[in-house]
């Protein structure tokens, strides 16, 4: 895919809805951060100039990839191609990056769209003293499907590396213990792609739009698909950690009445340790499985299905006794977290996103069956013991329900049962959010 058009200006079409249009927005501004390594600080500032190049390229884009003007376009994708020559020359970059950012900037520079380059930097799963990518990226499906031009750069973080791998050694483990407790006794994953954790340094372009991600998926979040063998995660930590922070953490706060995590656990690794259950567990199948897809329930229901899959899974692995002492926490920290993001995430109208519709289908669940209680003031009372039990359940319901579903009436039954409604269990909480606490930001932005 070419990323120009021809030299004619062209007039930007605006993005769709990607935010529920009732609600008060809120930005809140804050320091990433990062660790950065000795042999990457005196880069910082060529870093960021590339970031805010990748601004500059992107405010030219329309949301079909083209520019508005070409020689313009052209000219700030030479200056980023130069600096990520001179960024790739540098000992902050391993032989291999430095290849992918070589040819980075050649594609940069010819304003085309390399899917090798994708699927190249996919494979390059050892952690990285120092990641760029610089080119079309996909960020929200329903803002625009075609890859805008985005800069994400980071470094490693090796203590965070250090427990995926040890969350990764006991996954197969932890998943049996899993399937003990559900009663889902076939359900395995398909496979574990690698995941990076890392500190986020610079962002620009699409990728520094808003709302913000805290990881990408790899080549598909490059719109190159996915790898014959190898896709990876690279996950922000800090940026984690401070959406936690400034976005969940408050509402839990306002809404959620039992435990608050432990004071002096960091937070960041329950995080972790949660998002790799979610990573994993996104592979979750049955030998019944494939019998019933988007086409038979629509885009967005299907695949709000698939990350509530997900994170059910992802959650109960998340609490068992293994994977908890990995994390540093308790089983009450977990939850409290675990219910805090669903709540982040249901604010973003689960009529609008596929993540935002799990997190309704999850709570909706848990708070119909009685595992939680959501009161008319919009808190909600829980107890760890019922959460866990529930988690447990949702995991059975949507094993049977949806991935081993006979037929598409069952799946779309879960889908009427659990989905938004304005009389959903969960309801009262999405508007009291949506009333009472709009000054909680939405959304962070990156000093």
């Amino acid at each position: 895919m070419s990323a120009t058009a021809d030299s004619t200006t062209t007039t930007t079409v605006p993005a769709p809805l990607i935010w529920p249009e009732r609600d008060i927005h809120a930005l809140t501004a804050v320091d990433l951060d990062p660790a950065v390594p000795a042999n990457v600080q005196p880069l910082l500032p060529q870093l960021r100039q590339l970031a805010a190049l990748g601004d500059a390229l992107r405010s030219l884009q329309g949301l079909d990839g083209s520019f508005t003007n070409d020689d313009h376009a052209q000219l700030l994708a030479d200056a980023s191609a130069r600096l990520m020559s001179e960024i790739a020359d540098t000992d902050a970059v391993s032989a291999e990056q430095a290849d992918i950012v070589r040819r980075r900037a050649v594609a940069l520079g010819e304003l085309t769209h390399d899917k090798a380059i994708a699927h190249t930097e996919a494979e390059l799963t050892t952690p990285q003293n120092l990641t760029v990518i610089a080119g079309p990226v996909c960020t929200f499906r329903n803002k625009t499907r075609t890859p805008l031009h985005s800069v994400a750069i980071a470094t490693a973080h090796a203590e965070g590396d250090a427990l995926i791998a040890a969350l990764d050694a006991s996954s197969t483990a932890v998943l049996e213990e899993v399937n003990g407790r559900t009663g889902t006794s076939d359900v395995t994953v398909s496979g574990v792609f690698a995941m990076q954790i890392t500190d986020l340094i610079a962002m620009g372009g699409e990728s520094n739009a808003f709302p913000k991600h805290f990881a990408y998926f790899l080549p598909e979040d490059e719109g190159a698909g996915y790898g014959d063998v190898y896709n990876k995660t690279i996950l922000f930590r800090n940026v984690y950690g401070l959406r936690y922070e400034y976005i969940s953490k408050p509402l839990g706060d306002k809404l959620l009445k039992g435990h608050k995590p432990t004071e002096g656990i960091d937070l960041r690794n329950v995080l972790i340790t949660w998002m790799r259950g979610h990573d994993i567990a996104h592979a979750v199948t049955t030998p019944r499985a494939g019998k019933v897809g988007p086409k038979d329930v629509g885009h967005e229901p299907w695949y709000s299905l698939q990350e509530a899959i997900a994170d059910a899974y992802g959650t109960a692995m998340s609490l068992t006794p293994t994977w908890l002492e990995l994390a540093g926490c308790t089983a009450d920290d977990m939850v409290a977290v675990y219910l805090a993001e669903a709540l982040h995430y249901v604010r973003r109208g689960p009529w609008n996103w596929s993540d935002a519709g799990a997190a309704c289908v999850e709570l909706s669940f848990l708070a119909g069956n009685g595992y939680l209680d959501v009161h008319e003031d919009g808190t909600i009372s829980w107890e760890t013991a019922r959460v866990i039990e529930g988690v447990h359940q949702l995991c059975a319901t949507l094993e049977r329900e949806v991935v081993s579903a006979d037929s598409k009436d069952q799946v779309q039954a879960i889908l009427d049962q659990y989905g938004w409604r304005e009389d959903s269990p969960i309801a009262p909480a999405v508007f009291k959010i949506r009333d009472e606490l709009g000054g909680i930001p939405t959304s962070i932005a990156y000093l």
